[in-house]
């Protein structure tokens, strides 16, 4: 992933004065970072495919902790293997409370300045069916009983590639903790 690229997206997507906030962050307590991670994942009960709703949590945590950070859609490789392959931007909420039903196939993760972090890649890897080439790349480099995927671009593993295509923005954010809401009180009945 090129710092340029990913620069453009988020100036595209957000504006040069988002930009201008992720270019000023820095990591300065990790701490704050990993709180968030654990309150987000014991929050989001397990399911694989809901990386997008799991990135939108974690960035909600973060920023409410002071952290600026973005959500980032995009395409996975694993190997030069499409593990997921992302289209198009989600859609635009275009009123308050609006159910969006959509389908959509990319990979979602969270930039805070450039480190990447990502907390539904190993709850996908280990919830799909085996063998694939995901998993196998998990298992792998990472072993089991992984939370969260934390890393900087020069730390990334062999064989591992986000491609950054879409920047998500607030409206869209604020829609999927809504969409998240909805799924709590929607299982809470059950």
């Amino acid at each position: 992933m090129s710092a340029t690229q990913l620069q453009n997206i988020i100036i595209r997507d957000l504006g040069q004065e988002a930009y201008e906030d992720y270019s000023r962050q820095q990591i300065t307590n990790p701490d704050v970072i990993a709180a968030a991670a654990k309150g987000t994942l014991s929050s989001i009960p397990p399911m694989p495919g809901h990386c997008v709703m799991i990135s939108a949590g974690f960035v909600a945590a973060l920023r409410a902790s002071g952290v600026t950070a973005f959500v980032i859609l995009g395409d996975l490789l694993i190997n030069g293997k499409y593990a997921f392959r992302c289209y198009h931007n989600l859609p635009n909420p275009t009123h308050d409370d609006e159910l969006v039903d959509a389908t959509w196939d990319g990979h979602a993760w969270v930039m805070i300045g450039d480190c990447l972090c990502d907390l539904s890649i190993f709850r996908t890897a280990y919830g799909l069916a085996q063998p694939n080439h995901l998993s196998s790349y998990i298992l792998e480099h990472f072993g089991t009983g992984k939370g969260a995927f934390m890393c900087y671009p020069h730390q990334m593993p062999v064989g591992m590639e986000f491609v950054p295509k879409f920047a998500l923005n607030d409206d869209q954010i604020y829609g999927l903790l809504e969409g998240l809401s909805h799924q709590a009180r929607a299982q809470r009945q059950q």
